[in-house]
């Protein structure tokens, strides 16, 4: 009877319809290779195949969202723990491999080799809670609609430019609600000038916006201010009014997706911990804990650092050494949530972060990015303040020192 090897490695290559699946043994030599339909049955079906072969199987893949999401959740359901191995570091590993050929089968086998090899440099993919998934896809689909609404807003201003560019420069429409109401009616200075003051102030009154006083007479100072026609005004005066108006309704669904965030966040348990620290909102900390996951991903307060992009990297060789650079491989929702968190602490008086941004600012006087610098400064002992609050499960206290704690921690063991 052939004796089962103790230990294989199983590496996955995800697509839409359908995943590869390569299984190593302790050589680097394929013994088993399957594409998998991604439907349940058929992933079921591969992973009873692959477990028949060994007792111990680490499974490792190259997507950890999206069409994974199934194979992760069936994974999770067995006990098994799979890794992830990053783009960046998949691509750096197959250039070691023969051959610029690329096929599933072969990304598979990479995949495997990488986890036989190199495990320590794989991340855990455990799959997320139900809470931190639903959280995950409301942000993402916030953040699709706010980067599309932006898109509209550009067209629609540079409509406007091409036939009443002193309206344009008249409002914000990015920040306000009741000019783009005056668009959807009104989008010429013959028709404000024909409206009139009074008349449009009413008009916008009955539609519910503030200030309507205010924008009437702005709109028809402007009007006032361009007696001539611009060539096709009036197909581009529909396609402005069809785009004000696709505007507020966006504006309109971003402000629900951002109430069914908060409510999101109102269950989680680590939800307290992160409003209490200075500088982050509802918004903020949904993105925060939704990148985190689970804190204990991050074993150490720096693995958090390095992974929000707040740690510098080494660039040293030889006798040239003190080189920082900034860091190209970090989560992107963990630097923006720990960036812009610092940043407002940074400006609210009465803090440390806003003492210690003050001194950071003024020592680099020479330095153009004097101010982005400054805050990636006080970020940086933010993570480790939020890492010890979030290990320790405290609410935030400005006495609260997250390295005496350990030390007193290291003592008492």
């Amino acid at each position: 009877m052939t004796q089962r090897p103790p230990q294989l490695w199983a590496g996955i290559d995800v697509g839409k319809g359908h995943h590869w699946i390569t299984v190593v043994d302790s050589d680097g030599e394929s013994l088993w290779n399957r594409k998998v339909i991604n439907s349940e049955s058929d992933i079921l079906a591969a992973f009873g195949e692959a477990m028949g072969m060994s007792d111990h199987v680490i499974w490792a893949l190259d997507l950890i969202d999206g069409p994974a999401s199934l194979l992760l959740g069936v994974l999770a359901n067995h006990g098994q723990n799979p890794r992830y191995v990053t783009g960046s570091k998949f691509a750096a590993f197959k250039k070691s491999f023969s051959g610029q050929g690329k096929t599933d089968l072969k990304d598979s086998y990479i995949i495997a080799e990488f986890a036989r090899c190199l495990r320590r440099q794989t991340v855990p993919a455990p799959a997320p809670s139900r809470l931190t998934k639903e959280l995950t896809l409301i942000l993402s689909h916030r953040s699709n609609v706010s980067t599309e609404r932006t898109r509209t807003i550009n067209r629609m201003r540079a409509l406007l430019t091409s036939i009443f560019p002193e309206l344009e420069r008249s409002f914000d429409f990015a920040q306000s609600q009741g000019p783009l109401v005056l668009l959807s009616g009104y989008q010429t200075p013959a028709a404000i000038r024909r409206m009139g003051e009074s008349r449009l102030t009413a008009w916008l009154a009955k539609r519910g916006v503030r200030k309507a006083a205010a924008i009437a007479e702005k709109a028809l100072a402007a009007a006032r201010a361009q007696e001539s026609a611009a060539n096709a005004e009036d197909v581009a005066a529909e396609l402005v009014a069809e785009l004000a108006q696709k505007i507020m309704e966006m504006n309109n669904r971003l402000k629900e997706l951002e109430k069914k965030v908060k409510e999101l966040l109102s269950r989680h348990p680590q939800a307290p911990i992160v409003l209490s620290m200075p500088g982050f909102g509802g918004v903020l900390a949904a993105e925060l804990l939704a990148a985190i996951g689970d804190i204990s991903r991050f074993p150490t307060s720096g693995r958090l650092a390095v992974a929000s992009g707040m740690a510098p990297v080494s660039r040293d060789s030889g006798s040239n050494t003190g080189n920082r650079l900034r860091p190209t491989q970090y989560s992107r929702p963990l630097q923006r949530a720990f960036f812009l968190s610092s940043q407002i602490a940074c400006l609210t008086t009465g803090t440390w972060e806003n003492e210690m941004y003050l001194r950071k600012y003024q020592g680099y006087t020479h330095d153009k990015g004097r101010h982005k610098k400054a805050v990636i400064a006080v970020a940086r002992q933010r993570v480790s303040i939020l890492w010890a609050m979030l290990r320790d499960g405290r609410l935030y206290e400005r006495e609260y020192n997250p390295r005496e704690k350990a030390a007193s921690d290291a003592q008492a063991a």
